[in-house]
């Protein structure tokens, strides 16, 4: 069992709340505001650590860098909608 610190925890409010797929950089920029001086090694360490724990799941578009979402566990199937202005990725129910 491993430790929840309290950059995974904003990690993962952070994913959470957003209910939309983040990229790694967005997931960066909006847990700062949580954990100030939080670097991109946390982010991508707690990543790994989450989607191995099930409960985060990469959102792969052709082209694109991998985005980060709850899992299908916590939220039902549902496909994405991306916006080619502001370059976001959003949920279609």
């Amino acid at each position: 069992m491993e430790r929840i610190t309290k950059q995974g925890t904003a990690i993962l409010e952070v994913i959470r709340v957003a209910g939309r797929p983040l990229l790694s950089k967005e997931i960066l920029i909006l847990s700062a505001t949580k954990v100030p001086g939080i670097g991109i090694a946390t982010v991508y360490r707690n990543i790994k650590s989450l989607l191995d724990q099930g409960e985060i799941q990469e959102v792969q578009l052709p082209g694109e860098n991998p985005r980060y979402e709850i899992s299908e566990a916590e939220h039902e199937h549902h496909h994405h909608f991306q916006c080619y202005e502001c370059d976001r990725v959003f949920d279609v129910h």
